[in-house]
């Protein structure tokens, strides 16, 4: 995955003007008419370290930095201009030889990162006589006086009164003598909890333990140490976990966020990424062997999200927490190759032996016998048994045949030692492809990642149902919709929501899925929308995870043959009516002769040779020149807009000349006001294509359709004729009177069915996108069933609300009864929601 990579993969947009008047359909079911199996392992969960997911997050652990290494610049890398730079070897994907040029900013100013001292101490990053070898520094500390030392945390240590938690740290003491007291404390110095221990005056490093049980509630609480005496010591692997872990594991997970993902019930956990997987650069990678062992011995690895994580959240962790909650391990490997993303390097074609023989030493691990190598270190660490690892994918987001090459090395690799596994091939970030598949000699299951807009599942239902089938499984590892809408609100839900039943009702093809990114620590977003998010103390999950939840637990046996009439509203309002504007992006463009026309009436005219007139700049820098209204500031999402006026089903013509910048026209329509409106941008990714676009926020775009290529790239100095017709519910857009691209207001109503085989029940899942109801009539012919149906229903009042920490559980699904249930019903579907249908069928009906 990368970074607000959503913006560049465009999906379909915001909803733009819903029509008001009641939606109708007719939904018939034939339930003789049997589909697809519904895969039963569709719905799993993927977990990268990404937004301090893990640290300072999952993990339980509470002290930042305990083991002093994370000024620790990654390997294979050096420190230049406040940027962390990789060696430039040569990229993967890249011409042969030619090297990235990418770097990545170091956010550290300090050798003790989360640490900070007062009073009477000085502080000191040693190697001298460390710990152990793998976690080499340690911290000195000479105190002249009375002084502190203290931990922040993760933005915070949750505190809670009563409740204990279990302090690990050693100390190797040179000449301190006196008081030394360990202690929990609110951001003033009060004192939540305190011991007062004796430090031993021997040269050799010593293990200390205690527990602090805090008096009173603090979120954000600090750890203190406090030194009452004086002289030398020093420190190491400060540890501070809460006693109530996830299944109360030592080294375990942090309970409420643990729970969250256990509720979602899945099917299988993908682990460990994702871009984290790949590493910044190879010689950074995680390896899994690393994650092993005592915590004080693992070494930590560095994300490419930007900052260290301790592993203590490691391979055998993982494992067990898959088999806590019932889920199949899915282990990500890598395959020599670091992010194509980052610095793209890679371990040439003949030295991977070692590489896939730690790829084997990892299932080994796993579910080889107890008498086996990485099998009795498996016994040894206490766990005897198998863990349920089921999958393993070669690579993460590599696609081509260069790597297609690699992925059938490893391949046979490991079938020829693990034959019922099921192996996993990558297809990089997008569909399916041939350029990839067309050089692997054998693919079981093979992933695509999806990121889209708002509403592109809505454009594109039939996405699935349109695949090429070939003689593999598809996973959709990575699926989002995460532009257009906000931090995760109602409209992604929806989104989402229609993206799932595509998959459901193509289970012939789509056999898994996972949504990314799975956690955020909301002080540090690395990614536009996430399912769950957390601070040290809350939690709260999207309206998205409940949609998840709720069609997990509804999942048929098998797919019914299902038929949606959607009948026009009898007096439908027209869907894109607002008003009108100018804009530009990275390019200086100018705009005259502006007329609105309706019915054959012209209804505005711009005459910029007297002034602006009504036309309000809002971003960017306006100017009026030669009787055109001129933008001449470079950057994203200038705006102007004819303010206080509001048109529907009309003509624009207008006419445009780029001067300088890089791309074209933006002509702005539908605006709601200066933050929220449809555009047509002529002229997008650097003039080469046009596309409908969507902006909410001011800030926050996605597409409305596909990027068409234009016939030729706009010219400098030249004027052309642009013209939108906007008609109820469809937009055309024409430039020099030939027609670039069409909008057409999707559908709201989606339906699909299934029957389960264990109940009997026939499944329907419903999804009303439109701000109006939908009155929908049911009708199952053939079926006899019962009166009373159970109708689960997650709705909200409008498609931009969202959960939050003041709010979490806002909207979630609601249960209720249905009397009226028949082989032919009526039911209104609410605006804005998405409902699960249970019918009933009579005994031995």
């Amino acid at each position: 995955m990368q970074k607000f990579l959503s913006i560049l993969l465009l999906g379909a947009a915001l909803a733009p003007r819903a029509m008001l008047a009641q939606e109708k359909a007719v939904v018939t079911i034939h339930a003789q008419q049997k589909g697809a199996p519904v895969s039963p392992v569709l719905h799993g969960i993927f977990f990268e370290e990404i937004s301090h997911a893990g640290e300072g997050g999952l993990y339980a652990e509470l002290i930042q930095n305990r083991g002093f290494e994370e000024a620790n610049l990654p390997q294979g890398t050096h420190l230049e201009d406040g940027f962390i730079v990789p060696e430039r070897t040569p990229h993967f994907m890249l011409k042969p030889g030619e090297a990235s040029d990418w770097k990545m900013e170091w956010p550290l100013h300090s050798q003790w990162p989360a640490w900070s001292s007062e009073g009477n101490i000085s502080l000191a990053l040693t190697t001298q006589q460390p710990l152990n070898s793998a976690t080499p520094h340690s911290l000195e500390i000479k105190a002249t006086g009375a002084g502190s030392l203290a931990n922040e945390g993760f933005w915070g240590i949750n505190a809670v009164a009563g409740h204990a938690y279990n302090l690990k740290f050693y100390v190797r003491n040179g000449s301190y003598k006196g008081p030394f007291t360990v202690s929990l404390q609110s951001a003033d110095g009060t004192v939540l909890a305190s011991r007062e221990m004796n430090i031993a005056g021997k040269h050799t490093w010593q293990k200390y333990t205690t527990t602090l049980t805090p008096v009173r509630n603090d979120p954000a609480a600090k750890f203190v140490i406090s030194f009452g005496g004086k002289g030398t010591l020093w420190l190491d692997f400060v540890s501070l976990f809460p006693e109530n872990t996830f299944k109360h594991r030592p080294n375990g997970l942090r309970a409420d966020l643990a729970q969250y993902l256990a509720d979602l019930k899945p099917a299988f956990i993908r682990w460990p990424g994702g871009c984290y997987v790949e590493g910044i650069n190879i010689q950074s990678a995680p390896d899994w062997k690393r994650t092993l062992g005592p915590v004080e011995q693992r070494p930590g690895t560095y994300s490419p999200w930007g900052y260290w994580s301790s592993d203590g959240f490691g391979y055998h962790e993982y494992l067990q927490y898959c088999e806590d909650i019932g889920a199949a391990a899915l282990y990500v490997l890598n395959v020599g190759v670091s992010c194509e993303y980052r610095s793209g390097t890679y371990l040439p074609d003949d030295s991977l032996q070692a590489t896939i023989q730690n790829a084997l030493d990892a299932i080994e691990y796993a579910i080889g016998p107890v008498t086996s190598k990485w099998g009795a270190k498996r016994a040894a660490a206490g766990h005897p048994a198998p863990f349920p690892l089921k999958y393993v994918e070669i690579g993460n987001e590599q696609h081509g045949p260069r790597y297609a090459k690699r992925y059938n090395v490893f391949y046979h690799a490991i079938h020829a030692h693990y034959p019922q596994l099921h192996l996993i091939a990558s297809m990089g970030i997008g569909d399916v492809n041939r350029h990839t598949l067309d050089s692997m000699q054998h693919t079981d299951i093979v992933d695509e990642h999806a990121y889209k807009g708002a509403f592109w599942s809505l454009n594109h239902y039939d996405h699935f149902d349109k695949y090429k089938r070939g003689n593999w499984d598809m996973y959709v590892g990575e699926y989002a919709t995460n532009a257009g809408v906000g931090a995760g609100n109602m409209a992604a839900t929806l989104s989402d929501a229609v993206y799932m039943m595509s998959m459901e009702k193509n289970s012939d093809l789509v056999k898994m899925c996972s949504y990314a990114p799975l956690l955020v620590n909301v002080h540090d977003v690395d990614w536009p929308v996430n399912l769950i998010n957390f601070d040290a103390a809350h939690s709260f999950a999207r309206i998205s995870y409940y949609a998840i939840q709720l069609f997990n637990e509804n999942k048929p046996t098998v797919n019914l043959a299902t038929q949606v009439q959607r009948l026009a509203p009898e007096q439908p309002l027209p869907a894109f009516s607002g008003g009108i504007g100018l804009g530009t992006w990275d390019t200086e463009s100018e705009y005259k002769d502006i007329t609105v026309t309706q019915n054959g009436q012209v209804v505005y005219q711009s005459n910029f040779a007297q002034g602006a007139g009504p036309w309000e700049p809002v971003r960017g820098t306006w100017k009026l020149e030669d009787s055109a209204f001129s933008q001449t500031a470079q950057g994203a999402q200038q705006f102007a807009w004819l303010k206080g006026r509001s048109f529907d089903t009309y003509t624009l013509t207008l006419k445009a000349r780029k001067k300088e910048g890089t791309n074209a026209f933006i002509i702005p329509f539908a605006v709601q006001d200066s933050n929220t409106y449809l555009r047509a941008h002529i002229g997008a990714y650097v003039n080469a294509t046009s596309v409908f676009e969507s902006v909410t926020h001011g800030y926050d775009v996605s597409s409305v359709t596909d990027h068409k290529p234009l016939p030729a790239p706009v010219e400098k100095g030249r004027w052309y004729n642009i013209r939108l017709e906007v008609k109820a519910d469809e937009v055309d857009c024409y430039l020099d009177d030939q027609l670039l691209m069409t909008y057409r207001e999707p559908p709201k109503v989606f339906v699909i069915s299934g029957a389960d085989a264990q109940s009997g029940d026939i499944i329907i899942k419903a999804v009303n996108a439109g701000a109006a109801p939908c009155r929908t009539n049911f009708k199952t012919p053939g079926v006899e069933v019962l009166p009373t149906a159970t109708l689960i229903s997650l709705h909200t009042p409008s498609d931009t609300v969202e959960n939050s920490f003041a709010h979490p559980t806002a909207y979630t699904p609601q249960h209720s009864q249905i009397q009226h249930a028949s082989a032919d019903f009526n039911l209104e579907l609410a605006p804005y929601s998405i409902n699960v249908l249970r019918l009933h069928r009579a005994a031995g009906k």
